[in-house]
């Protein structure tokens, strides 16, 4: 689902996995996984199929992703399958993971969003403003 999060334009081509995997953006954000604390994630299943899934992890000031307000802030990345999309999976993703977020005490989450991308108006619709920007994207926040 980081391939897909990472391949949101549908008008441009997808890049090549193997090359994005080796770049360190994208490594980065798969290092460690679910062995760092506060790791979360949800996914979305149809039959044994993941047709989508979104994910926060904890960053710091030193070492973080483009959505970082703080090292109390996790960041989220969300993306659905492209044969899935604006079915309300990514409403349902988001949801779900706000919930998880509530529940483990978080105070909120960020992300980074390029006002471009189909999802930046679900982000605003679910609570999300904007904080800040980073090159092409802008930055988001929800306080739980």
């Amino acid at each position: 689902m980081l391939y897909e999060a990472f391949s949101w334009r549908t008008s441009a081509p997808r890049p090549d996995l193997t090359q994005l995997r080796d770049s360190p953006e994208f490594s980065k954000l798969l290092e460690s996984w679910g062995a760092r604390e506060g790791d979360a994630a949800v996914i979305a299943e149809m039959g044994d199929e993941a047709v989508g899934a979104a994910w926060y992890r904890y960053w710091t000031p030193e070492r973080h992703s483009y959505g970082f307000v703080d090292a109390a802030i996790p960041e989220i990345a969300m993306a659905v399958a492209p044969s899935h999309r604006s079915q309300g999976i990514g409403r349902q993703l988001l949801g779900a993971l706000c919930t998880v977020a509530d529940h483990a005490g978080v105070q909120g989450l960020s992300l980074s969003v390029d006002p471009a991308n189909f999802a930046a108006q679900l982000y605003t619709s679910a609570g999300f403003r904007k904080v800040g920007a980073s090159g092409t994207s802008v930055t988001l926040l929800r306080e739980l």
